[in-house]
């Protein structure tokens, strides 16, 4: 009987042991890191997340790589947001008659990231996405099966500071497709998607207003309104958001206009249950159109800050030369300008 207890003692102490080796190895070898990983991610933010194209950020850390996973809104207004290393991901469908929230947070908060000093750039690749090298979003027109009608299924990415360089940007766009694909997949969204991201090129930096060649083309700058650069992008027809920046030196170099081409979602974020912003005001003009594969209308916008001081000629002309060539380029026709 002795023998046979120690038989069984050891048993269970090899077994322990092997439990144990077993565990460690799970806990500490990059194999079982990266199985420990997988398993997070087949339920973290709905199983959205891609591990290939995340692993680049979190380097398969579920602690502090995977810290966040939130469902907000009700019904067809429900989204995610997470987090995936120090980036905030939103993503969700947008149907094409929902206007941003009066009166609480919805998915439009997430793509409204608030002014950035650079001009927003394509991300090619046959996606309809833009980066400025802090935020990145892709957004995939679809047909929406369960509620019959069309929708936009969008995926935006914030970062911050730490990522203005074109790499780790087309490392976020990279993500990005990776979780619309997923996405997609997953709901009711029928869409077709692009290839692999193409190396992604920095907005331009600060040039002569006379120089202007891309979205900033076409605008006249009058010496009375004392714009000394503009900073602006190569122009795609394949962005949802564009942008031109006009400025001054004489001072700290402040921007002193910002103009802004939004399709789609990124148009519908400027809609309210109250209204748009009327056409002409004292330091903001706006214009819209109509694009081909939506019903929603493109919106074109330009804003004064503080430091500029607008007329409602120079808003005008501004607003027309910029908008009627990002129409064009986007095949957008019925261009309203205000009066």
């Amino acid at each position: 009987m002795k023998a046979a207890r120690w038989v069984t003692l050891g048993c269970v102490l090899l077994v322990t042991a092997a439990a144990a080796v077993g565990y460690g190895w799970y806990r500490w070898s990059e194999t079982g890191k990266g199985w420990r990983y997988e398993d997070k991610l087949a339920s973290y933010c709905g199983g959205l997340i891609p591990y290939a194209e995340s692993a680049v950020f979190t380097e398969l850390n579920t602690e502090v790589g995977l810290s966040r996973d939130d469902e907000y809104g009700y019904g067809e207004d429900r989204y995610r947001s997470c987090q995936v290393a120090d980036l905030t991901v939103t993503v969700g469908l947008i149907r094409e008659d929902a206007v941003a929230s009066d009166t609480g947070p919805d998915i439009f908060g997430a793509l409204d990231a608030g002014p950035s000093d650079r001009t927003p750039v394509a991300l090619g690749g046959g996606w309809r996405g833009y980066t400025d090298m802090r935020d990145t979003a892709v957004v995939l027109p679809c047909a929406d099966r369960d509620a019959g009608r069309e929708a936009s299924l969008v995926v935006s990415i914030q970062g911050d500071d730490s990522h203005d360089h074109p790499e780790e940007a087309r490392a976020m766009a990279e993500l990005a497709t990776g979780i619309a694909r997923k996405a997609a997949r997953s709901s009711s969204c029928e869409a077709g998607f692009g290839g692999r991201i193409p190396k992604i090129h920095a907005p331009g930096g600060m040039s002569a207003p006379e120089s202007a060649s891309g979205t900033c083309a076409g605008i006249r700058f009058p010496e009375s309104q004392w714009i000394d650069w503009i900073k602006e992008s190569k122009p795609s027809g394949s962005a949802p958001l564009e942008g031109c920046l006009l400025g001054e030196s004489k001072a700290r170099d402040e921007v002193l206009y910002g103009l802004e081409a939004a399709f789609g979602p990124y148009a519908q974020r400027l809609r309210t249950p109250s209204g748009a912003r009327s056409g002409l005001g004292h330091s903001h003009a706006l214009a819209t159109a109509s694009c081909p594969g939506s019903t929603v209308r493109a919106v074109f916008t330009i804003s004064a800050s503080v430091y500029a001081a607008p007329t409602k000629d120079f808003l005008r002309s501004a607003l027309r030369a910029f908008a009627e060539r990002s129409a064009e380029r986007h095949g957008c026709t019925d261009l309203t300008l205000p009066g």
